[in-house]
């Protein structure tokens, strides 16, 4: 089963959102854990296996210099970062994607409007 962790700039409600789908997500702002540093957040998601949801574009750049294939991270490129946006924009990812998360859980993946990118 994959499993997310969605950074503290995500609503909760996308994390609600896919859990109903079948996935085993965890909101750092619901766990009360908004005041960890990227570099703990993604300590804790390798500690549990799970794959970093974010708007943060450091997540990129820390996964570049220190954390290339130790753990997946997921950043989202939005103009609208609203939960219904957000939850669309994951809802296609996944649908079209799944497989290829699957195969791929430990990459660097980029999501804009119309594209979505794997880096190894």
């Amino acid at each position: 089963m994959i499993k997310f962790l969605l950074d503290a700039n995500l609503s909760p409600i996308s994390s609600r959102f896919l859990n109903q789908r079948g996935y085993h997500s965890k909101s750092i702002t619901e766990e009360g854990l908004g005041y960890l540093e990227d570099i703990e957040i993604i300590k804790l998601a390798k500690k549990e296996k799970r794959i970093i949801i974010t708007f943060d574009l450091d997540f990129g750049e820390i996964y570049h210099q220190k954390e290339s294939s130790s753990t997946g991270i997921i950043v989202l490129r939005l103009e609208n970062q609203t939960p219904e946006s957000v939850n669309f924009v994951l809802k296609q990812f996944l649908d079209k994607n799944l497989k290829k998360l699957i195969q791929n859980q430990k990459s660097l993946i980029v999501i804009k409007k119309g594209n979505t990118r794997f880096v190894k």
